[in-house]
């Protein structure tokens, strides 16, 4: 536990953050007290401990933004940089990613690196003597920027379209998403599918009266499949925006059958995932995933041939060692998939897993773990092309996405570099307006639960009407017969 005090409590959530990756591998109490201040051309800051009689370690950083802001930004910066160099020495303790805390390293990264004036020495150098990141998480960030470069957006206009279908078979122990057991909510995909539908045909037309440029549409979940061939034809029909990428988060291997495949054809869907997470039974059960590794192996084979396919796997499982997550990770290698997705867990509230206390710190074996996937990965052929980190996660480690070349999902490195605009359909989508000339980023939410949304989907309809258009619409999207049919399937 660390005793953490700040002269002014502006920045503390932030900085909490960088102390709870510290308590999670400290096996003792300790009191840090932090001063600090602007004094326009530099910022001070002051730290004193009682661990050492007298200790006291002082900061004093150059000093220059324009506007608040960019004050702000670089204040937390600073501040981050000294509580971090300070609590390593006092504890020994070495963070793989150093004082970084968000969830986009390489975005950061790029940003160094397109503005070295700024920061006066290269992003390698920032990276390592700044935000003292491990060499090898650098060159982890680095192989996946040099991947990028070539897939990056170049257009202001461009789009991207999301759709969130937020039902699965069963909900895995260690979700947090907003995702509905698809058994449990039967009365309720009918109508969701009915409001998705009304807002995509309002994104058709958006689309199609603003000549929008769509690099990619990504129908997410949830398990999308889950829903089955008919109501999967009907949202997938309202999809068809004239781009290279179509990807559809297929999944759960019990959801993949023959119907399902063609349907998805039909469409023209180019993507799918095929997400084990594991190869062994007995975690499969643990984790509530209700399907076999038979059905990986069969739901896989109903789709290779005819789409680029994903296959996630998740490093610290529960029960798992590291021979349990190198086996998943041998087999998912053999089986030649185009991308594979490698994610460290990390428990967030809501899941079953943080709500039975499940400990997943274990910072030696999670290393092990995502670092013998980095080897196997890119001994055989596939890149590292995007990553994130996330709150709670083993080792304060990162989830990355491996690919054979020219297999890339747009998708994935558009949302991660937020340098793309996200035209987003659905319950808790959040569409994002990238203005190009700010490189800022608008935001725009639905409602979070799916039920909310169908009762809102009026006020929803409206509210993305304004974010893209910038003015109300003439007419609601949905008129008042429409709306006694969504209550009536609902109270039936």
């Amino acid at each position: 536990m660390i005793d953490f005090r700040i002269s002014n409590d502006e920045y503390t959530n932030d900085l909490l953050e960088l102390i709870r990756l510290f308590e999670a591998r400290l096996d003792e109490d300790l009191s840090v007290s932090v001063e600090y201040a602007n004094l326009g051309d530099a910022f001070k800051v002051r730290i004193t401990s009682p661990k050492f009689e007298n200790f006291e370690k002082s900061y004093v950083f150059p000093f220059e933004a324009e506007g608040e802001l960019e004050k702000k930004r670089i204040e937390k910066r600073y501040l981050k940089i000294a509580i971090y160099r300070t609590i390593s020495f006092l504890t020994g303790i070495n963070l793989p990613y150093g004082c970084l805390t968000g969830i986009r390293p390489t975005k950061l990264y790029q940003e160094i690196q397109n503005n070295p004036l700024r920061y006066g020495k290269s992003a390698h150098e920032v990276f390592v003597a700044d935000y003292s990141v491990a060499e090898d998480k650098v060159r982890l960030v680095e192989h996946i920027v040099n991947t990028q470069k070539p897939i990056r957006n170049k257009r202001a206009r461009a789009c991207d379209v999301f759709v969130f279908i937020p039902f699965c078979p069963t909900r895995c122990a260690y979700c947090s998403f907003v995702s509905l057991p698809v058994d449990r909510q039967k009365k309720l995909v009918e109508p969701y599918v009915d409001c998705l539908i009304r807002e995509l045909e309002q994104t058709e037309k958006y689309v199609a009266d603003k000549k929008i440029k769509i690099r990619s549409v990504y129908v997410g979940g949830g398990t999308p499949t889950s829903i089955g061939p008919e109501l999967l034809d009907r949202v997938l029909a309202h999809c068809h925006f004239d781009c290279k990428e179509f990807t559809v988060e297929a999944g759960r291997p019990d959801t993949i059958n023959e119907e399902i495949v063609a349907v998805l054809e039909k469409h023209g869907v180019t993507r799918v995932s095929v997400n084990p997470q594991s190869f062994n039974e007995k975690t499969l059960k643990l984790i509530g995933r209700n399907h076999t590794t038979g059905e990986i192996y069969t739901a896989y084979s109903l789709v290779k041939d005819k789409f680029l396919v994903n296959m996630d796997l998740i490093a610290m499982l529960p029960g798992e060692t590291f021979e349990d997550f190198k086996r998943s990770v041998d087999i998912a290698v053999a089986l030649k998939p185009a991308n594979i997705t490698v994610h460290t867990l990390y428990l967030k509230k809501g899941s079953a897993l943080k709500l039975e206390n499940y400990d997943n710190t274990d910072y030696e074996t999670a290393s092990k773990m995502v670092d013998y996937a980095y080897e196997k990965l890119t001994s055989e052929g596939y890149n590292p092309y995007y990553m994130y980190r996330q709150k709670y996660t083993s080792g304060s480690l990162e989830n990355v996405g491996y690919a054979k070349p020219k297999t890339e999902c747009v998708y994935n490195i558009d949302i991660m570099e937020e340098d793309t605009s996200i035209i987003a359909n659905g319950a808790a989508a959040i569409s994002k307006k990238w203005i190009k000339r700010k490189n800022l980023i608008e935001r725009c939410a639905n409602y979070k639960e799916p039920l909310e949304y169908v009762k809102n989907i009026d006020l929803m309809l409206e509210r993305q009407y304004e974010f893209w258009n910038g003015k109300s619409s003439r007419k609601s999207a949905i008129d008042a017969e429409n709306v006694a049919s969504i209550a009536l399937k609902l109270d039936d």
